[in-house]
């Protein structure tokens, strides 16, 4: 009879507890994915330009990168303290994007928006004025979260196998003059 217990108790433990200790940690993961993207909104908002490097007092001072490098080197650094997330590096992946919402919807203005890596092209450079435009940076990240334990036998996303996630955040672009560089 004891030895019935002991038998209950191992399915209990294989078939409950595994499963709900990876979903928690694909959970966790999920998490750590999400706030890599928000730090690198949040880091690439605060650069002076959006494409370009600029030199900060001009001539003597510091090199800053742009929006676009800063926001992608800021998911990296953190992509790789978390080793349950990842993503296939790619031009566009993590993707940062300039959002130009009119600030008064009944003006009929078209948003804008402009995908790096790249400057504002010249034309639509008159979309950066922050009287008609709310000026937003938006990271996207296609990854994955991965769980604690890899079960080969099961293909079931994020139980057996890393779960594919599409995270973005955005936060206001804090220099609107920079987005011409």
């Amino acid at each position: 009879m004891a030895a019935e217990y002991v038998a209950t108790m191992w399915l209990l433990f294989i078939f409950m507890f595994f499963p709900i200790l990876n979903l928690g940690c694909v959970g966790f993961n999920a998490f750590f994915l999400w706030f890599a993207t928000n730090l690198a909104a949040t880091t690439g908002a605060k650069s002076q330009c959006f494409q370009a490097a600029v030199q900060i007092p001009a001539g003597t001072g510091t090199w800053y990168p742009g929006a676009y490098d800063t926001a992608r080197t800021k998911a990296a650094e953190i992509r790789n303290i978390f080793p349950g997330i990842g993503w296939a590096i790619a031009a566009d992946n993590p993707e940062v994007r300039l959002i130009a919402q009119p600030i008064d919807p009944a003006s009929l203005l078209p948003a804008y928006q402009h995908v790096g890596p790249g400057p504002v092209p010249v034309a639509d450079r008159d979309k950066t004025d922050t009287d008609v435009y709310t000026l937003l940076l938006r990271v996207t990240i296609r990854g994955f979260a991965a769980p604690l334990i890899a079960v080969p036998w099961f293909d079931v996303p994020g139980l057996s196998k890393p779960m594919d996630l599409l995270v973005n955040s955005q936060a206001q672009f804090e220099n609107p003059p920079g987005l011409m560089y």
